[in-house]
């Protein structure tokens, strides 16, 4: 059984054409259901030989979501396009009915929409990290539940490659060795040395960028005392989605955020106008609890690390600001040729604060789109209960679109925590915060990365830049000698002296996806070249080592594609 779970304001369907031949009887006319969780459901052949088990499960899972995001009824919603292997249309309208009949047995409001019409839906999804989730159900996965509660497990995650595009960047990552996923820590991302390498260079050109534009790097505590959490607000809005632990007999939680802790570092001291405005930049750590049916390798992870910034300003900066940040995400986003689009969500019906401070933070993201020459779509009523924001989508190499850059105007939490700066003329005001993120979660960007460019990385990201291969035992000193040279300018290279033939090793460094392949022999040896084959397979022979150095120097300065 496959399942999409959608929280909702609202939903409205009506039936329009019979699907099968003897559809469900149901009245011709629009129905409707506000609050609602939505399990759009597709019940397969496997099914019918499990039906009890897999319904228990399903129905667990479906309450587990329930509850959580505290709805109000539930809606079943037969929608056979999420599987190719239906099971038959009487098994499958009898299992929607039976798993009505046993959700109500808990109380609950249920209703399902008629089986086996053609219907229209129209519904107005809501925009929690929970509010859109799919899972998959079966006897094996509900046996397979029961023998890890049963005793630990210390194995890697199986990957089925046959479910999975040839670029995935879970595929990917297990080919090239960058990163693996075990079942100890789900949702928890094993980053190899090779996947190090590339996240590093990604935070190096993050870091350099940053100086250049007047950011100062923070680290705050990954744990914090509950009191932190209920004045952020936190502890209402976010804690079923949050880590918690006791310490001597005092609540305290993993941060699923950054804000608190940048906030402290501002109000460690006194401010002025002339500290304003004042860019705090934190690569941290945070840690969410989501539901395992939506865990999808490095896109959606349980502990990521963001690249946050939150700066501090005061409101006549404040548009200004906004530029730069735009100017900035241009920039890093350019770098990749990433394709994206942006979106402005505006204020929702349930928000903190005055009109007056929605109409300043909303102008201001306005004002600055419209300098730097940006389309883009509005989303009414879509941003956070404390601010509006812009957020940079990028298209994927399959075409999906992935949030990734945000800039959000805060006027809320700087009145929380009661933050302050002296003006000019010494009177005391209240600072405007700007939340922003460039890649977002560093693993997610790192996972887009690695399909964007089918693992071919450019050579500044590549992690391993160079492989020298000698032609037979006794070049290998030569080969050694251009290696070391290599290393010694800053080039990630390797040396490769196996035993197996120039081809199979010449090869192997293609499948790795290795930019440049220096093959060196007799030849080259006597005349002090090198002949370098490109990862397309193009080779020249006769190259100055000196100049394909100065070459590789310019390559990697540049961040040329």
């Amino acid at each position: 059984m496959k399942l999409l779970l959608i929280h909702c304001d609202s939903i409205e369907w009506e039936a329009k054409k019979k699907a099968i031949k003897e559809p469900e009887e149901t009245e011709m006319k629009p129905e409707r259901a506000e609050e609602a969780l939505v399990i759009f459901t597709a019940v397969e052949k496997s099914d019918e030989g499990s039906r009890e088990a897999v319904m228990k499960q399903a129905i667990k899972e479906i309450l587990e979501v329930y509850n959580q995001v505290k709805a109000k009824n539930i809606v079943l919603y037969p929608y056979a396009h999420l599987s190719s292997n239906l099971s038959s249309p009487h098994f499958a309208k009898d299992m929607l009915l039976s798993m009505e009949s046993e959700i109500k047995k808990q109380k609950i409001e249920v209703k399902h929409a008629p089986f086996g019409w053609y219907k229209s839906f129209k519904l107005h999804a809501k925009g929690h990290p929970l509010a859109e989730l799919s899972k998959e159900i079966s006897a094996e996965k509900a046996d397979k539940e029961k023998e890890t509660k049963r005793q630990p497990v210390l194995r890697k995650i199986h990957l089925d490659k046959e479910e999975l595009k040839e670029n995935d960047h879970r595929i990917l990552g297990q080919k090239l060795d960058l990163f693996s996923f075990q079942e100890v820590s789900p949702g928890m991302a094993f980053v190899h040395p090779k996947g190090s390498i590339l996240i590093n260079q990604l935070l190096d050109f993050w870091r350099q960028e940053h100086e250049k534009r007047g950011y100062k790097e923070i680290s705050t505590p990954l744990l914090a005392n509950k009191g932190l959490w209920q004045v952020s607000g936190h502890w209402d809005h976010y804690k079923e989605n949050m880590f918690f632990t006791t310490i001597e007999q005092a609540e305290y939680a993993i941060k699923p955020m950054n804000c608190p802790g940048a906030i402290l570092v501002y109000k460690s001291s006194q401010r002025s106008y002339r500290d304003l405005p004042l860019r705090l930049a934190e690569l941290g750590r945070v840690h969410r609890n989501e539901l395992s049916g939506v865990l999808s390798g490095l896109f959606r992870l349980r502990a990521f690390t963001q690249d946050d910034a939150h700066i501090f300003t005061t409101e006549q900066q404040l548009e200004k600001e906004i530029e730069d940040v735009v100017s900035l995400v241009q920039h890093v986003y350019g770098a990749f040729n990433f394709d994206y689009h942006v979106e402005l969500s505006t204020r929702p019906e349930k928000r903190m604060g005055s009109e007056g401070l929605w109409d300043k933070a909303e102008k201001a993201l306005e004002e600055a789109l419209k300098k730097k020459k940006l389309k883009c779509r509005i989303n009414k009523g879509d941003a956070a209960f404390y601010g509006p924001k812009i957020d940079f989508h990028i298209k994927d190499s399959l075409g999906r679109t992935w949030q990734c850059a945000t800039i959000q105007v805060d006027f809320q939490m700087p009145e929380k925590f009661g933050l302050s700066y002296i003006d000019a003329d010494n009177s005391q005001k209240r600072p405007v915060i700007i939340h922003r993120v460039v890649y977002g979660a560093i693993e997610r960007f790192l996972g887009i990365l690695v399909e964007h460019y089918n693992g071919s990385f450019p050579l500044w990201l590549s992690p391993v830049q160079i492989i020298v291969i000698p032609l037979t035992d006794r070049n290998n000193s030569y080969a050694e000698a251009i290696c070391s040279r290599l290393k010694g300018a800053g080039i990630r290279s390797e040396l490769d002296e196996q035993s197996s033939t120039v081809e199979y090793r010449i090869r192997n460094a293609q499948l790795q996806k290795i930019p440049y392949t220096i093959v060196v022999g007799d030849k080259e040896e006597k005349g002090k070249t090198i002949a370098v084959r490109t990862r397309d397979g193009k080779v020249k022979f006769g190259v100055k080592a000196d100049d394909f150095l100065e070459q590789l120097k310019e390559e990697i300065e540049k961040r040329k594609q």
